[in-house]
């Protein structure tokens, strides 16, 4: 079998602040890009359909878009938003493998995940 990679992304606008940073401590927002790229099996000439992963996607960013992002993680770094979008698409994609996960907070400013 052969095994490919493919990918989707998507953006959402949130707020978020990070505890007693001297810039970042006040609240402000971020126009945030989410890359998402999966390894599997070609199968009748797909690893995932696009329409499925897009919408997986979207399902996860949905719960930050135009939210404060401190309800939902403690510190809300770029890094720990990675690694919290990474970890869901991780858990709910079993049968594929999540090779990057890429979360830009601007769009010269980004966290990686690589496996």
């Amino acid at each position: 079998m052969i095994r490919m990679i493919v990918g989707v992304s998507e953006s959402f606008d949130s707020a978020h602040f990070l505890p007693n940073h001297p810039k970042c401590g006040k609240v402000h927002g971020h126009t945030y890009k989410v890359e998402v790229e999966v390894e599997g099996e070609l199968k009748d000439g797909m690893v995932i359909d696009f329409e499925d992963l897009k919408a997986l996607l979207k399902e996860i960013v949905a719960k930050y878009d135009h939210r404060l992002i401190n309800d939902l993680i403690e510190n809300p770094t770029c890094e720990n938003i990675c690694l919290a979008i990474f970890n869901e698409i991780r858990d709910r994609l079993r049968n594929l493998k999540v090779v990057r996960v890429k979360v830009y907070e601007n769009p010269d400013k980004w966290a990686e995940i690589r496996t």
